[in-house]
């Protein structure tokens, strides 16, 4: 593997986006990054064995100190269930998702990724998910991930989920060689052969707290042929060849290359959200350049083709509005519409002096938001988002670029609840209608 840079590897794995070709491999480290701060397997080891023996003392042998060895002995009896019933904490992966795992969830919604596989058990991704207002389709298996609804991206949790079958999460040796978790690796075998051909894999977060478990990783990637593999771990790309071989293999499979950078995992896939949702906003604005050359007579500045600096959460809105999301819905496309008058628009307030307002625009002393109304009618619309815009925080202005003005009132449009939506609120203006005031 080749040692790269930050700046390089947001390079690669943007890449990857843009060509639909980026697949992750996340492991336990994602989820042990804070806050979320899960636990390692040494410590649900000590755990389960400083109950075990005090609940037994002198009664039955000590339990082993592994995880490895505990899970074996009660699988070995039968009993595993037992052990993760009475002997492992039910909350022990209940946490906030960290940074990492909402851009994981972000990307899936948005089919930035293609797909993502984990070894982890938690449901942090698909939590950060619903905090993003979508639904992260997983699977415990090659069957279940192959079929996902209206095209989402699947994720693939190959040691199982603790909430859809906890009984049967991977946590012995044994289990591989016995149903149903051998069943599951070969189905899960199967899809991936296919699932990652070709694709660019980021992975991150390995862990050597889990080892045995990167079996499983090593048996289902064995027959996997990736275009490119980028390695993103805190270790040396030295230390990162000796504690995972099998990944380090599968890298040197890699017909476009291999890389590795040394830095978090969930800093890097943060850091990629933030330059994803940027390019998705400077490509949305560039396609106004020739209409806005073509009305102004001279082309616009650099400075008003690119994404304001702003955090994460607030791009994804501007995300949102660009796509022209409905109130509660995610950001579902990894690429704006085709729609010069959107770019227009942003063009026109940022040569006019506009300054970026959280996810709003400040111009003549208003606050303006830009969202798509490509298909709508401006009252139906208003009424449809009175309701997502408290008066605290709702802008001055609201432009629905595409939308067109029948006259009809919003207060026609009726809440969830099916009262009459009444009361003051932003001015709605198709895009003609707030062009003629700036």
């Amino acid at each position: 593997m080749t040692p790269t840079t930050d700046q390089e590897a947001i390079a690669l794995a943007l890449d990857g986006i843009l060509n639909n070709r980026l697949v992750l491999i996340a492991g336990a480290g994602l989820s042990m990054a804070s806050p979320s701060n899960l636990p390692s397997a040494a410590a649900i080891a000590t755990d389960a064995k400083t109950e075990y023996d005090a609940r037994y003392g002198n009664l039955r042998p000590p339990l082993p100190a592994g995880i490895e060895d505990q899970a074996e002995q009660f699988f070995a009896r039968r009993e595993l269930g037992v052990y993760l019933s009475e002997f492992v904490d039910p909350d022990v992966f209940a946490a906030k998702p960290n940074a990492g795992h909402v851009a994981v969830a972000d990307l899936l919604l948005s089919r930035g990724l293609q797909a993502a596989v984990t070894t982890n058990v938690d449901v942090l991704v698909e939590t950060a998910g619903q905090s993003l207002l979508g639904q992260v389709f997983t699977g415990i298996d090659g069957t279940a991930v192959a079929a996902p609804p209206g095209g989402a991206a699947p994720m693939l949790k190959i040691h199982g989920c603790w909430v859809q079958e906890r009984e049967n999460t991977v946590w012995a040796p044994g289990q591989l060689t016995a149903e149903p978790v051998m069943g599951r690796i070969a189905s899960s075998e199967t899809w991936l052969s296919n699932a990652l051909l070709d694709k660019d894999l980021l992975i991150v977060g390995y862990s050597t707290d889990w080892d045995y478990l990167n079996q499983v990783i090593a048996q289902t990637l064995g027959a996997v042929a990736p275009a490119s593999v980028l390695v993103v771990d805190p270790s040396t790309t030295a230390e990162f060849v000796a504690k995972a071989p099998d990944l380090a293999a599968l890298a040197g499979r890699g017909t476009k290359g291999a890389f590795h950078l040394k830095a978090s995992g969930a800093e890097f896939l943060d850091a990629l959200r933030l330059t994803f949702s940027k390019v998705f906003i400077h490509r949305a604005i560039a396609k106004g350049v020739p209409a806005y050359q073509l009305f102004a007579g001279k082309a616009p500045s650099d400075d008003s083709l690119e994404a304001p600096d702003l955090d994460n959460d607030t791009l994804w809105q501007i995300r949102r509005d660009l796509l022209g999301c409905k109130p509660g819905r995610p950001a579902k496309q990894s690429m704006p519409h085709d729609e010069p008058a959107l770019g227009l628009t942003l063009l026109q307030i940022r040569e006019a002096g506009g300054m970026p307002n959280g996810a709003y625009w400040t111009i003549g002393g208003r606050n303006v938001r830009v969202i798509r109304g490509s298909g709508s009618f401006l009252h139906a619309l208003e009424g449809e988002h009175r309701w997502e815009m408290p008066p605290i925080a709702a802008p001055d202005v609201v432009v629905a670029v595409g939308a067109d003005d029948v006259g009809l009132p919003a207060d026609l449009a009726r809440r969830p609840d099916g009262s009459i939506a009444r009361g003051a609120g932003p001015s709605w203006m198709t895009r003609a209608q707030f062009e003629a005031t700036i």
